[in-house]
């Protein structure tokens, strides 16, 4: 038998792996679960790189709602309670009131450090009464010496329908959202609910990078 001679070839006579031509540009080979019983007959397959270079942040808090308009979170040192959502926008519907850039940069939020892309989006709540909730995940995009008020974006939606109880929990996700995001975009949340009802909410999101 013939000795491997393939550490010996240059790099301009190595060829590629299998599938390379044919997989999307910003993938990583990978190996696949396989049959769970065996930890060897994986097939190899190419995953996006954003699903494998990930960040999470997780936001909570609650809000004591009385009508159909969103609300975002209290601002410091307004309120020490960072996590109470009180700020009435004044609209049900994200995106028809800009928001005073000076009130609303002390709420709580994340700023993205590089592009991204939105993963995921995950929601556990309860409501006192069987209102339906909404919390919308939203951003911002600040401009350096921009006093102007600032129009937010709705990325995401996702309900629940309250049970009556804080002990009876419900959740809700969007797996796929395929949001771009641009480094510098701001994160935040807001929720609304369809009757009165006061809900306790935590929202777990992924992030993935391309480079």
């Amino acid at each position: 038998m013939a000795s491997n001679e393939h550490k010996n070839l240059t790099d301009v006579n190595r060829h590629n792996p299998k599938g390379f031509e044919s997989a999307t540009n910003d993938t990583l080979l990978s190996k696949t679960v396989g049959s769970g019983t065996n930890n060897t007959d994986g097939s190899l397959e190419w995953v996006k790189k954003n699903l494998i270079k990930v960040n999470t942040f997780n936001i909570q808090g609650y809000a004591v709602l009385s009508n159909a308009n969103y609300h975002y979170g209290t601002s410091i040192p307004a309120d020490t309670n960072s996590f109470i959502y009180s700020n009435n926008y004044g609209s049900g519907t994200v995106g028809t009131t800009a928001l005073d850039v000076g009130d609303f940069f002390k709420t709580k939020s994340f700023v993205m450090h590089s592009a991204c892309n939105l993963n995921k989006i995950y929601l556990w709540a309860n409501a006192t009464t069987a209102a339906t909730i909404t919390v919308a995940l939203c951003k911002v995009t600040f401009a350096a010496g921009n006093t102007g008020a600032i129009d937010p974006v709705l990325l995401n939606e996702l309900t629940i329908t309250g049970q009556s109880s804080q002990d009876n929990l419900q959740v809700n996700r969007n797996l796929t959202p395929e949001t771009t995001l641009a480094a510098g975009d701001v994160l935040f949340l807001m929720v609304k609910a369809s009757t009165s009802a006061t809900t306790y909410f935590k929202v777990g999101i992924e992030v993935g990078y391309d480079n």
